[in-house]
């Protein structure tokens, strides 16, 4: 099965099949289109070659704003301190600094570090710090929230895998903040295997940083290795937990001996069962949002590169349904997962003839709201919430 998740890995892929001319600023009149309603969400859009756009979707109108602000074609982002934070990855390599009130223009960026590749941002509060997970580095850096500049790193070298060949490298990816606790996801890939690919040496790590003292106060071992993705804050079985999407082994080493794995904050200890398997899934799960005990919404790959968004039960482990299936021979796949604070699932279909966004209820049978892909024109990327 040939897959491969790595950072940039699919864009550079793309991009040399797909002519696509740099994305140019839109006109100063689209400034007055977006409204900074609190129930908007933000799209981070691709076109995996000359750029992307950051895009608003309005849930009541089931459309979204004209496309605005320029941002690389690997992104990601979030929604802190009543700004959008853009994280350009490989590539570009930058934070870009949108602000709600001029209508998500920009009104900052800052570069991380040549080859340092990005991949998660977040602010501490009433510090003016901002943590910045770098794929490329061992250093988790730490930059003024303000202005960018450099104040600060927390060397996380000594956590990387140790390999007979180690590459120094921990591989932070996602990160959360919960109080003044930053949890990075440290996925701990052998660069230097024989095979040529970055497979997951041993155990992948969740480190606990005081975002005050910036010092490393615990580390976790996840029940399954290789985090992807943005982890999940939600309460299920009567606490809060972290939840992940932890594949294992993919790309050009696939194997099903993944699934999604649940972090207890109050005991700070994970699960000792997975929620949802990735044999009882038939692929490999790349996405993952929990709605409560009982629900659960996963993407997933299988070895045939059909792609579903299946409905799990996180307390049992059952599959419960699949609500979209995208086969093969269709040129598109399935991209980011998000859980509104209003039950809305929203959900990327990165089809290259009509890539678009469904919305389903979560609170109602995961009923479709939106019969066919709202058009972001381009291919939807991320999600997140305007709101905090």
């Amino acid at each position: 099965m040939k897959k491969n998740i790595l950072s940039g890995f699919y864009f550079i892929l793309l991009g040399n099949f797909l002519f696509c001319s740099d994305l140019k600023r839109p006109p100063i009149w689209t400034l007055f289109l977006v409204s900074n309603i609190p129930t908007n969400i933000g799209i981070v859009t691709t076109d995996f070659g000359g750029g992307g756009r950051f895009k608003v979707l309005s849930p009541e109108l089931k459309s979204s704003y004209p496309g605005l602000t320029p941002i690389h074609s690997d992104a990601v982002a979030r929604f802190q301190n009543g700004k959008v934070y853009v994280v350009n990855r490989l590539g570009k390599d930058s934070i870009q600094v949108l602000d709600p009130n001029l209508s998500y223009q920009t009104i900052s960026e800052w570069s991380v570090g040549e080859a340092t590749n990005p991949q998660d941002i977040s602010l501490s509060v009433g510090q003016s710090k901002a943590f910045v997970s770098l794929y490329g580095s061992r250093f988790l850096r730490i930059f003024h929230s303000e202005t960018g500049s450099v104040i600060g790193n927390i060397d996380l070298g000594s956590y990387s895998e140790q390999s007979p060949n180690p590459d120094g490298l921990p591989e932070m990816a996602g990160m959360i903040s919960v109080g003044n606790s930053l949890y990075v996801c440290l996925q701990r890939l052998d660069r230097n295997d024989p095979s040529g690919y970055y497979p997951p040496y041993g155990s992948s790590l969740l480190v606990e940083i005081d975002m005050t003292s910036n010092q490393v106060v615990g580390t976790f071992e996840f029940p399954v290795p290789n985090p992807l993705g943005k982890p999940q804050f939600v309460k299920i079985f009567g606490e809060d937990h972290l939840v992940f999407a932890t594949a294992n082994r993919l790309g050009f080493l696939s194997a099903m001996d993944g699934g999604v794995t649940a972090f207890r904050l109050s005991s700070k200890t994970f699960l000792s069962r997975v929620l949802y398997d990735e044999k009882t899934a038939g692929g490999d799960i790349l996405a993952v949002q929990v709605a409560d005990d009982n629900i659960g919404y996963a993407s997933v790959l299988d070895a045939s590169f059909n792609k579903t968004l299946q409905v799990f039960n996180p307390s049992t482990g059952q599959k419960l349904n699949t609500l979209l299936s995208i086969p093969t021979s269709t040129d598109a796949s399935l991209s980011s997962l998000l859980i509104a604070r209003d039950g809305i699932l929203y959900v990327g279909n990165k089809e290259f003839e009509r890539p678009g966004v469904s919305m389903y209820d979560t609170k109602n049978n995961s009923n479709l709201l939106s019969p066919t892909p709202i058009s972001v024109d381009l291919q939807p990327f991320d999600f997140i919430e305007l709101s905090e």
